[in-house]
This record gives structure tokens, C-alpha cells and sequence, in this order.
């Protein structure tokens, strides 16, 4: 079973990003609430708007330096579950 911060380490620790939708979705939550209560920092910074790529509300020094590094994005529950059991494995 994944929680937030068990995606966002993953996500962190391989510098990739996933929609909100696609992390709302796996873990049964809200894509606006999601990160609701939560510090706008590197960490968290992974967690990117489909439309643009880029995290929600965020000023530059409030994003990773790496945040480009995969052009790919995790856009879907499916996606992000299958890359989370690969980037596990």
C-alpha cells in the first residue's frame, strides 16, 4: 500500500515527476486537496500540473533544480503504479 510520502520519497529519490492526478488517483484522493497542508518545497515539487509539467503555486527556489531531468512524466494511476513496483523492484 503507498502513501504520500512514501510516492514522494520514490519520487524524489529517482527525480521523476507524476501529475496530481495520476498520485490523487493511486491513493484515492482529491488531485486539489492533495498536497493541501503540505510545505511547497523540493520534495514535494515532483508533483506537477498534466498541462504545463511544472508543480502548482510554486516559486523557482521552492522547485528542484532537477525537476527536468526525464522528460516523461508519470501521468496516470497505472503509469505511476507500474513505475513505483519497477523503481522498487
Amino acid at each position: 500500500m503507498h502513501t504520500l510520502d512514501s510516492v514522494l520519497d520514490a519520487l524524489n529519490r529517482h527525480h521523476r515527476r507524476a501529475t496530481y492526478g495520476a498520485v490523487a488517483g493511486l491513493l484515492g484522493k482529491n488531485p486539489r486537496s492533495l498536497l493541501q497542508g503540505r510545505k511547497r518545497d523540493w520534495r514535494h515539487s515532483w508533483v506537477v500540473n498534466q498541462d504545463t509539467g511544472m508543480p502548482s503555486e510554486y516559486a523557482a527556489p521552492m522547485i528542484h533544480p532537477g525537476i527536468a531531468e526525464h522528460a516523461h512524466i508519470l501521468a496516470t494511476e497505472d503509469e505511476l503504479e507500474e513505475w513505483l513496483a519497477d523503481s522498487t523492484a
